[in-house]
């Protein structure tokens, strides 16, 4: 009995002493601190997701902020192309390898892999319901049927307002060729009630009837598609404008193994795919089916490939600032 008692009592002593630390290993053992450019509450719910689908042992315990000044004391960042490119080239991010990267080409990721694309965002045509029924939808399937719409109002954001608005003249300017696009934002022009200050307003332009076609961002228009939407999303059949959105490891983090993990699982999972989707994000993958299929096919995603110096995106904003926008007055 005594030594039953003697038993019971260092029984006691021993989970006095490790209880605590006994459940907390049950719970997530790695932080990782998440920078992001990108809304928080989306980057979380990927985070969420991710964990979703590991024990509770294995799970990490993200961090998401969106303060800049807390990127020196973050892990990772989330940000598009354009801000990662910038960190790399100021050696503030490391060397990553990401099995699944090797899936993507190279306009998809850092030339030294210190960045990765997870996912874009496409230029898109939001045309209203009533417009199309009143033309027909077969009349408006490219970038080129656009100013063929002359009877039409059309709405697109100032191109001259920020790094997406500059990113879709330097997309269109290399792909279609400068003169050649510049000659198609002139036959727009006529049509054009308004350059918008904010994204919002081309999609709410286009869902009252205020504008018939109205030229935006899927990220923008996705959160507020419904059933009853009085305007449909079309991506040009040959291709579109896309701004990209992808990760790196800040050079002095040792968490490495966990990011690259998160990078992989975004890059190939289906349950990665499906919060894209519930989130409402507007956003793309750019591997869609994963593991098993190819990237997506990168004639149709149109990227900036002659605007490398930031002297030259400045130029042609100018241009396009003389020669287009200050052509004609804007509707008050």
């Amino acid at each position: 009995m005594y030594r039953n008692k003697i038993t019971l009592v260092l029984l006691c002593f021993l989970f006095i002493i490790t209880g605590c630390s006994f459940f907390s290993a049950a719970g997530p053992k790695e932080k990782i601190q998440v920078y992001t450019t990108l809304d928080k509450s989306f980057v979380e719910s990927l985070c969420v997701k991710f964990n979703e689908g590991l024990p509770s042992d294995k799970q990490i315990a993200f961090e998401v902020t969106d303060a800049e000044d807390q990127l020196a004391q973050s892990d990772c960042i989330i940000s598009g192309e354009k801000d990662l490119k910038q960190k790399a080239a100021a050696d503030m991010l490391q060397p990553m390898q990401a099995e699944y990267a090797d899936l993507l080409p190279l306009e998809l990721k850092d030339e030294k892999d210190r960045w990765i694309t997870l996912f874009y965002d496409p230029a898109v045509l939001l045309i209203n319901q009533e417009y199309s029924r009143k033309v027909g939808q077969q009349q408006i399937l490219h970038w080129l049927d656009v100013p063929k719409q002359t009877g039409a109002q059309i709405v697109m954001e100032n191109l001259s307002d920020n790094d997406s608005t500059e990113g879709f003249l330097t997309a269109m300017s290399s792909r279609m060729g400068q003169h050649e696009f510049l000659s198609w934002l002139k036959e727009l022009r006529p049509m054009i009630r308004q350059y918008a200050k904010f994204p919002i307003t081309p999609v709410r332009m286009a869902a009252t009837g205020d504008a018939d076609i109205a030229v935006t961002r899927r990220s923008h228009v996705f959160k507020y598609l419904q059933n009853d939407f009085p305007a449909y999303v079309l991506i040009p059949e040959e291709g579109t404008p896309v701004n990209l959105y992808g990760l790196g490891i800040v050079r002095n983090s040792k968490k490495q193994k966990g990011i690259v993990s998160f990078a992989n699982w975004i890059l190939q999972s289906p349950d990665a795919r499906t919060a894209l989707m519930t989130t409402r994000c507007g956003f793309l993958p750019v591997l869609p089916q994963g593991e098993k299929g190819q990237t997506v096919n990168m004639d149709r995603l149109w990227l900036n490939t002659f605007y490398k110096e930031e002297a030259a995106v400045e130029k042609l904003t100018e241009t396009w600032l003389k020669e287009i926008r200050l052509a004609g007055e804007d509707v008050k």
